[in-house]
């Protein structure tokens, strides 16, 4: 990608920047796995927070997604 901001994709359209979530609609749609969806849950008020929480937040899902992962795998 030349400038800008997003990912290029291999056929040349840039990202779409999906809609923001109106205050209180954010919601995690079910992805079957219990542990999975309560990790996920944390982010829907990350925009609410200040950086270093928002950092928080973002580095603790990663290791809880992480974690869940490999006990997946065995």
């Amino acid at each position: 990608m030349q400038g800008g901001r997003g990912t290029a994709w291999p056929d040349g359209r840039a990202d779409e920047q999906p809609p923001v979530a109106e205050q209180g609609e954010a919601s995690v749609d079910p992805t079957g796995d219990r542990a999975v969806d309560e990790v996920l849950t944390r982010l829907t008020d990350v925009t609410e927070l200040g950086l270093h929480e928002q950092l928080a937040v973002f580095d603790a899902v990663h290791t809880a997604l992480q974690d869940r992962l490999a006990d997946a795998e065995g």
